[in-house]
């Protein structure tokens, strides 16, 4: 009688074993989302725009404070910081991420702390990201950005 439970725990004992390892493995869907936004912020920070593009939809989007951007208005403002050295550290601060099929909405606060000319300055926002997944890769369809006032 002890010999048919004994032969199911060593079965279920070896299943976990074999399964284990792909246990935690696969990235979530939310986890994808932010390293989209995480890896676009720091294409940013690079002043790298094909890689920046790379994670948008050709018809891309960005609100910023009042403003309707483009990838390509977006590039024509980061164009004077090439070769001028700056430095930017993003800080993204994820409050709500939200996935319903093929659709994303993530709400975050975003941080840079800029140094460019011997000068250092922190910029901060209240942003909300809509990404959508296209043969299994997440894109930025639309950013909105909310310039945050300085903190005193």
């Amino acid at each position: 009688m002890h010999f048919i439970p004994r032969i199911l725990l060593i079965g279920l004992v070896a299943l976990l074993t074999l399964f284990t390892p792909l246990y935690g493995q696969k990235t979530t869907d939310d986890e994808q989302v932010k390293k989209v936004i995480v890896d676009a912020f720091q294409a940013l920070a690079d002043i790298d725009m094909t890689t920046f593009r790379s994670h948008c939809q050709p018809d891309f989007v960005l609100l910023e404070n009042g403003e309707i951007w483009s990838a390509d208005t977006l590039e024509a403002r980061m164009k004077p910081y090439i070769g001028s050295g700056m430095k930017r550290v993003n800080t993204l601060d994820f409050v709500k991420t939200t996935v319903k099929g093929n659709t994303a909405w993530v709400t975050y606060q975003n941080r840079a702390d800029i140094a460019v000319n011997g000068q250092n300055r922190t910029l901060r926002w209240l942003e909300s990201a809509v990404l959508e997944k296209e043969k299994k890769v997440w894109k930025l369809a639309l950013l909105h950005s909310t310039v945050l006032p300085k903190k005193n």
